[in-house]
C-alpha cells in the first residue's frame, strides 16, 4: 500500500475569500492536513473557502467520522465546494454553512458576484 498525498494551492484571494484547490488523495491522514491548511487561510469569523476539489481521490476507507473533522469550526465561516463527489456531498451537506457548486464556472460566478 503507498502513502497518500496531498498538494493544497491557494488559487485566489479577495478580501476574505480564499479560493483553495486540493489534488491528492483524501484519507484518515490528509484530512487532517487539508483541514490544517483551511485553519491556516481563515482571516476572520467571516471568511469564505472556496473549496475545489475537483482533483481530489478519495480513500475508501475515509470513514464519515473523520470526513467531519475536514472543515474548520465557526459558525459564521462559510464553505462554497467545488465538485465534490456525490459519496461524500451527503455527509457535508448537513453542515448549513456549506454550499455546493457542480463546476470552476458556477463558484467562479458566486465568487465575483460578492463584494470584495
Amino acid at each position: 500500500m503507498g502513502t497518500a498525498t496531498i498538494q493544497v494551492r491557494v488559487l485566489a484571494v479577495a478580501g476574505r475569500r480564499v479560493w483553495v484547490a486540493a489534488r491528492g488523495t483524501l484519507g484518515g491522514p490528509t484530512v487532517r492536513v487539508l483541514h490544517y491548511c483551511l485553519c491556516a487561510r481563515v482571516a476572520d469569523a467571516r471568511t469564505q473557502l472556496y473549496l475545489d476539489l475537483r482533483e481530489l481521490c478519495w480513500d475508501k476507507e475515509l470513514s464519515p467520522g473523520e470526513l467531519s473533522g475536514l472543515l474548520p469550526a465557526g459558525e459564521r465561516l462559510r464553505f462554497h465546494i467545488v465538485g465534490v463527489r456525490e459519496a461524500l456531498r451527503a455527509p457535508m451537506a448537513r453542515d448549513p454553512r456549506c454550499s455546493f457548486h457542480p463546476d470552476a464556472a458556477s463558484a467562479w460566478a458566486a465568487w465575483t458576484a460578492q463584494q470584495p
